[in-house]
């Protein structure tokens, strides 16, 4: 009898176990959509092309994409139905997190057993605290996901090569308009006409602008206008502008104040035909497609020049390089382990938070983010013998001329662009050097970048531009010309708005993006003066004062730990 009803458990357990197995992993892989909601994504709809293909691959997912960039109403009617998607990418850890946390629309990790993703626990420690920390001060205990570009060493530069704030200018166009100074902020506009004199067409024969723009991406400010001042060590703190290195704030709205300045900047070169007319009209995928095709000849960051430059151009001294206005000390941000204040999360009601989980830490881990950036591993890139990451001819191509690359059937075909990530959005910061290793995550620091880029446009730039430099970010260090934004600042959580502020923000701030573009694309300087009263006098009767003071009140706390 013992030995009968030993065999009859043990075939219990094996019949219980084995089909068990089969189930639990054809349930887990069978096919599923996960939404992302995203104030960062510039795309809406489903994940096409080469990482559609990838997330397919490696997760049986589909991936597809909410924005608030493309549906301005997409915030308001997720909130309204109760329902964020299943991963939630948010543009800053204050007012939307708090608001989707107290309509109980985010996952508590805590409820999730965390164990299995490797890079969730390697990396994002810090900065689960740092969310989980905020939120406790706001009254909800537990983990609502983690900040984003994570370092993995504190203080370090946040870029490697080119500078996210940092004037780019065509060196071609440079050396044809012979070669102008830019001492000061106001010497731009002759600047831009000088180069837009000398490359007047592409070589399409369409028209060139010096400068343009996109208004996708502005609450309450012209961005074109107000990223003049990040030159002079500002970086946004809502609409403010707040120098880490000299303690100094800007109000947006100041009469004699460097916003103001900026503005007038741009309406000079609108007025003289140098500032594409466009601008206000177009969106970002517009204004990519004139700066690929050679349209634009000044660009505002150094991570975009890639849309331009090539090393068939570069052979040629022609493409973007990094100038310093000469009174200028642009803005560089270091990196914290806690990362900075846009988050990643779980949607509350999500129904797959482990395959999202799967997802994320994949992203977190190095092949994930080289993936996600530089497209599938050994058609684009792979490891050379000493175990280094290396592009292949296919991936610089891909790099080079994303919009007319086309990838073959099997990788999800369409163009390079077309299957690009559509993310947006960093867990681990990929500008960093590996701790142990002599790589980054970005390709700009792999050895074969330089290789590949030590063209006559890096030389002619090194030698008769900046004194010897060999990069963007070189040429910062050598001339001691950078206001650093330290650990502590990056690491501090943003107060929230009172629902009163809120209120009186939502009134002003469309006013002041409208009437700061008017006042860019003002006929006269009469005309400008009135469009810049109406904009301030118009603010300040819906409260700008009031608001002013409130995320005063916060800048200086945050001030205070330096």
């Amino acid at each position: 009898m013992k030995k009968l009803v030993s065999l009859l458990l043990a075939l219990c357990l094996m019949t219980a176990c084995l089909p068990a197995v089969t189930v639990a992993e054809e349930t887990y892989r069978e096919p599923i959509t996960l939404t992302m909601f995203s104030e960062l994504a510039n795309y809406a709809g489903e994940q096409q092309g080469w990482f559609g293909k990838i997330l397919k691959d490696r997760f049986n997912v589909t991936l597809n994409y909410v924005s608030t960039n493309v549906d301005s109403n997409a915030w308001t009617a997720a909130l309204a139905a109760g329902e964020l998607g299943d991963i939630v990418c948010l543009g800053d850890m204050g007012d939307h997190f708090l608001a989707a946390l107290d309509a109980d629309l985010l996952l508590d990790w805590t409820e999730e057993d965390l164990t299995p993703y490797e890079n969730i626990n390697a990396y994002l420690g810090d900065a689960m605290k740092k969310t989980s920390d905020f939120a406790k001060e706001h009254g909800h205990d537990g983990v609502y996901g983690f900040n984003y570009g994570v370092a993995l060493e504190d203080g370090a530069w946040a870029e490697l090569t080119d500078p996210t704030y940092a004037l780019q200018v065509r060196f071609d166009a440079w050396e044809k308009a012979g070669r102008p100074a830019l001492k000061t902020l106001e010497d731009l506009p002759a600047f831009a006409k000088a180069l837009q004199d000398a490359v007047p067409t592409n070589e399409n024969g369409e028209k060139v602008y010096a400068y343009g723009g996109f208004p996708d991406w502005e609450d309450s400010h012209m961005k074109f206008a107000w990223d003049l001042m990040t030159y002079y060590g500002y970086q946004e703190w809502d609409y403010l502008g707040v120098n880490y290195a000299t303690k100094q704030v800007e109000d947006q709205l100041a009469e004699d104040g460097l916003y103001k300045k900026t503005l007038k900047v741009i309406n000079q070169m609108y007025r003289d035909g140098t500032f594409d007319p466009e601008s206000v009209s177009q969106n970002f995928d517009t204004y990519s497609q004139k700066l690929s095709s050679g349209r634009y000849l000044m660009v505002m960051w150094g991570w975009i020049i890639g849309n331009y430059n090539s090393a068939e151009k570069a052979a040629n001294k022609d493409g973007f390089v990094t100038f310093l206005i000469e009174d200028s000390a642009p803005a560089m941000q270091t990196l914290s382990t806690s990362g900075s204040n846009r988050m990643w999360a779980l949607g509350a009601n999500t129904q797959y938070p482990d395959r999202a989980l799967e997802i994320i830490d994949w992203l977190c881990s190095e092949e994930g983010m080289i993936e996600q950036n530089y497209g599938p591993k050994g058609l684009c890139w792979d490891y050379n013998a000493d175990g280094v990451p290396e592009m292949t001819d296919f991936g610089w191509t891909c790099q080079e001329d994303k919009q007319n690359t086309e990838m073959p059937a099997e990788y999800g075909g369409g163009t390079f662009q077309d299957g690009e990530s559509k993310i947006n959005h960093e867990t681990v910061k990929t500008e960093q050097m590996i701790p142990g290793k002599t790589y980054s995550y970005n390709y700009k620091g792999w050895p074969c970048y330089a290789e590949h880029y030590a063209t006559e446009l890096s030389k002619a730039w090194s030698e008769e531009y900046a004194d010897g430099a060999t990069s963007g970010v070189d040429l910062y260090r050598q001339k001691n010309q950078v206001s650093l934004q330290l650990p502590v600042a990056m690491a501090y959580a943003k107060a929230s708005l009172s629902e009163e502020g809120q209120q009186k923000r939502a009134q002003f701030a469309p006013v002041m993006k409208e009437y700061s573009w008017k006042c860019a694309n003002s006929a006269s300087d009469e005309e400008f003066e009135q469009n810049w009263i109406y904009m301030v006098d118009t603010s300040k009767a819906y409260g700008y004062d009031d608001v002013t003071a409130e995320l005063m009140a916060d800048i200086e706390k945050c001030l205070a730990l330096y």
